[in-house]
């Protein structure tokens, strides 16, 4: 067996068919297998997995994040390299015979990637390219600890050694963190060797609008069930940053220093933007709690104590002052926040 593609799923009924459907669709001579791992779906997940008959291997688990289940299914795996791919996301039909030979060619290589097209829940491009001018080269070890790396994890195929060496995915996150457990992997499979880069676009990263992912986390943390209605601390919902964070610290010290500020400062924004987003649709309570885990995060970033000082005040009160704001100013404290698309 030549190449094991990896795919793990949670819920995707509504994807994973087309993302199986584009593995079929390759235009490789090699032998290959299918794994998908079930982590844990509630929905009509596995009725879907269950049409693709004997051309897939199914593995069951509880839901326990995607770090857990990619390993379940690298271990599982007969194939010298492993292919990687969510269940939301798609390949173009020469994703593995572009990469595979690749790998063949170069012993000393421990992974190849390509780059990727974004594409909303409908299908439609949001950007033609991940990889950014300047980025699209193969990095060396200290590029990678410098920022993250433009890596999409469908977009990588890697030796099956390689993976094991560095233990795979990071399993300290759980089913309800990201942010970080596959750039922390690549960064190990680069400790092994070589990472190229083949400068094509073979796959599609599906994400929803980045004013859709934060307004659905913001729905998440109004609420939380398991509080019975109490109004749950966000910075939970960030851990994953932290855990980036601490693994990078553990392993390369002084030497990781420039990507661990990067991981706080994309925390720090997340957490803003979701007090600001908050604060647009009412809900002070949770701004208030937002602005102060990223004050905890960048204490000196001034402008946060300003958002957590209106967040603070009574809102007739705010009512009152607002008109007195410039409209830059107001929608700085209220929101919305001005949403830019961001890779990572």
């Amino acid at each position: 067996m030549k190449v094991s593609v990896v795919i793990p799923t949670f819920n995707d009924e509504g994807t994973i068919a087309e993302t199986l459907e584009s593995v079929f669709a390759q235009r490789f001579d090699g032998s290959f297998e299918v794994i998908v791992v079930n982590d844990g779906s509630t929905d009509s997940t596995r009725a879907v997995l269950a049409r693709f008959g004997d051309r897939i291997r199914v593995i069951e688990q509880p839901n326990r994040g995607v770090s857990a289940a990619r390993n379940a299914g690298i271990r599982a795996a007969a194939g010298e390299y492993i292919a990687l791919l969510d269940g939301d996301d798609t390949w173009t039909e020469e994703m593995l015979l572009k990469t595979v030979p690749v790998l063949e060619k170069n012993l000393a290589c421990a992974a190849v990637f390509v780059d990727g097209m974004l594409v909303d829940l409908a299908g439609r491009t949001i950007a033609p390219h991940y990889v950014e001018p300047g980025l699209d080269h193969s990095p060396t070890l200290d590029e990678m600890l410098a920022r993250p790396w433009p890596i999409l994890v469908g977009a990588i195929v890697a030796r099956r050694d390689a993976l094991l060496a560095t233990g795979g995915f990071p399993e300290e996150y759980d089913a309800g963190h990201y942010g970080g457990e596959d750039v922390f992997a690549f960064i190990l499979i680069r400790e092994r060797g070589e990472i190229l880069y083949v400068p094509e676009t073979l796959m599609r990263y599906r994400r929803p609008e980045f004013t859709q992912r934060v307004a659905k986390r913001i729905a998440a943390l109004e609420r939380d069930g398991k509080s019975r209605g109490r109004v749950v601390d966000p910075e939970i919902y960030f851990e994953g940053y932290r855990i980036f964070a601490r693994l990078v610290r553990e392993r390369f010290g002084a030497r990781g220093r420039m990507i661990v500020e990067d991981s706080i400062d994309r925390k720090t924004r997340d957490l803003v933007t979701l007090g600001m987003m908050a604060m647009h649709s009412g809900n002070r309570e949770l701004a208030r709690r937002c602005y102060l885990s990223a004050i905890r995060s960048r204490p000196a970033e001034m402008k946060t104590y300003f958002r957590l000082a209106w967040a603070l005040l009574p809102e007739g009160v705010a009512r009152v002052l607002s008109p007195m704001l410039s409209s830059r100013i107001r929608q700085s404290v209220s929101g919305p926040p001005v949403l830019e698309h961001r890779p990572q």
